[in-house]
């Protein structure tokens, strides 16, 4: 598992750096848009990170995109 992240979050990080919304994120992961919306910003925390754009170019530095 990369870094700090649960999986979950390496599999949220993998959808964002995919362009995917947080609902979209949602529906691909049975979870609420609001849950997905509580992952990306816990993500953006972890890492310091301030945009999904950040995010996207970690994920796939680390090939998890």
């Amino acid at each position: 598992m990369p870094g700090p992240l649960s999986q979950r979050e390496v599999d949220v990080a993998r959808l964002v750096a995919r362009g995917h919304t947080n609902r979209e994120i949602g529906d691909v992961l049975v979870i609420s848009g609001r849950t997905a919306d509580a992952h990306v910003n816990r993500i953006f925390r972890k890492l310091g990170f301030r945009s999904r754009a950040q995010m996207a170019v970690w994920a796939q530095r680390r090939n998890i995109d």
